[in-house]
């Protein structure tokens, strides 16, 4: 399936939009997987969105359960921010729940969210507490996000 390309933002609404009368802004997303290694050593992966873009949420799914050797726990801790084990969109978060992770955000963290100013990467890590033995675990991270240049 091919993707959708807007060259600058689109805004929609009815009637003749003025800078002063704001029809809104299109809702977009974009996604990526990281997957964990076998030495349960952190991994990442990057995602870029436009500037001044406003991050709306943040979604982590877990694609594929981790399976750990005998006596290790299963937990994995996420982060995400501007660069790899960065913190300023989301804090440690263990995400190792079936499914998709209810996550927090601080208020700095929801303020960064806010406007992103330039074009920004938003990096997810994920950081297992222990060696995964036969199965990789892979995880889903969801941007959704208002461009509003």
């Amino acid at each position: 399936m091919a993707q959708t390309y807007f060259g600058s933002t689109l805004r929609s609404g009815s009637g003749t939009l003025t800078d002063t009368t704001d029809g809104g802004y299109v809702v977009l997303s974009q996604t990526t997987t990281v997957t964990t290694v076998a030495a349960g050593t952190a991994t990442s992966a990057t995602i870029t969105i436009p500037a001044s873009s406003q991050i709306i949420d943040l979604i982590v799914d877990m694609v594929t359960v981790p399976a750990y050797g005998a006596g290790t726990a299963t937990l994995v801790n996420a982060t995400i921010g501007t660069a790899a084990a960065g913190t300023q969109y989301l804090s440690a978060t263990d995400v190792t729940l079936v499914g998709r992770t209810a996550l927090a955000f601080t208020a700095a963290q929801l303020t960064s969210m806010s406007d992103v100013g330039a074009n920004t990467n938003v990096v997810i890590t994920v950081d297992p507490n222990g060696t995964v033995s036969t199965t990789q675990g892979t995880f889903r991270l969801t941007v959704v996000y208002a461009q509003k240049v």
